[in-house]
């Protein structure tokens, strides 16, 4: 029997590994700079003059989005040498801040068009700033599933992320499209939009731990398509059926779990009416928790 090493330790590794870290480190801090010239104010004020929680918080729920998507380009084999290392690492990181801006106009002007999600977050509108958040870190789950799948450490996986990216946006419109037709279905014919834009944080955290949970599921049906560079189009498109099931799947064992966990709660009045945000955080969590049970059985 071969002896093996009890721990796997090379001095280049371990270089290209701090490299990375102090890169990514570097891109989160310049993730302040930015957050404020894209929504055109200065961060520094918006935190500490103005207390603005709800910037704060979408801007805390950015940093980690875009440290999920860094782990997919710093995770699985480096590159081939230091430089090129680098290269990727950095790319991958503006790609991702670019993504994340992408993402918060497509939430705007396409999944809730009737509210500007960016403009009640700079009024200080914690709900929207939730619903924000959940978008930022759903899509970036689904970029990192991508890149993960594809693990190409050259800039071919920046495909990953454009194509991981394009199947997030589509799936979380979805998400959308479904809680706005359920809460006017409820609420004879009420907006789901308008009740953010009055603040109601409980619905806006059901929403956010919905579209988490419907990126955990997404991420777990990649486990069921085996990546392969020749047939990208058709692993692609099996990938993204086999999501829409889980999907459901996901959705149809949440309402079950639901009615166990908070039996004889009328949920509905306590979340939509009530504004209860200790059940809306329970709801939302259920979303979750089913969801990285599906990711953890079958990827």
């Amino acid at each position: 029997m071969d002896n093996l090493p009890l721990i796997n330790f090379y001095p280049d590794l371990l270089l290209v590994l701090l490299v990375d870290l102090i890169i990514a480190i570097a891109v989160l801090a310049a993730f302040r700079k930015l957050a404020g010239l894209i929504s055109n104010v200065s961060s520094t004020k918006e935190l500490a003059e103005k207390d603005n929680f709800a910037f704060g918080l979408v801007f805390a729920g950015g940093m980690v989005a875009l440290a999920i998507v860094l782990t997919g380009a710093i995770s699985g084999d480096p590159g081939s040498n230091l430089i090129n290392e680098i290269i990727l690492v950095v790319t991958y990181g503006a790609l991702g801040i670019a993504l994340m801006t992408l993402t918060r106009k497509i939430l705007d002007s396409v999944a809730l068009p009737d509210i500007n999600i960016q403009e009640q977050v700079m009024k200080g509108n914690m709900a929207a700033a939730i619903v924000d958040v959940g978008n930022l870190i759903a899509t970036a789950v689904i970029v990192r599933a991508v890149m993960v799948w594809i693990d190409d450490t050259s800039l071919f996986g920046l495909v990953a992320v454009i194509i991981g990216f394009v199947v997030s946006q589509i799936f979380l419109i979805l998400v959308t499209k479904y809680r706005t037709h359920v809460y006017a279905k409820r609420h004879h014919g009420k907006s789901l939009q308008k009740a953010f834009e009055d603040g109601n944080q409980a619905l806006a955290i059901r929403y956010l731990g919905h579209k988490i949970g419907v990126a955990l599921a997404v991420t777990a049906a990649s486990g069921f398509v085996p990546y392969n560079d020749e047939r990208l189009f058709m692993a692609c498109l099996a990938w993204g059926l086999i999501s829409i099931i889980l999907t459901v799947v996901l959705s149809l064992i949440a309402m079950g779990a639901r009615h166990i966990i908070l039996a004889k709660i009328d949920v509905v009045d306590e979340v939509d009416n009530q504004r209860n945000l200790g059940v809306a955080y329970i709801e939302a969590m259920i979303y979750v928790s089913i969801g990285f049970l599906l990711s953890g059985i079958i990827a």
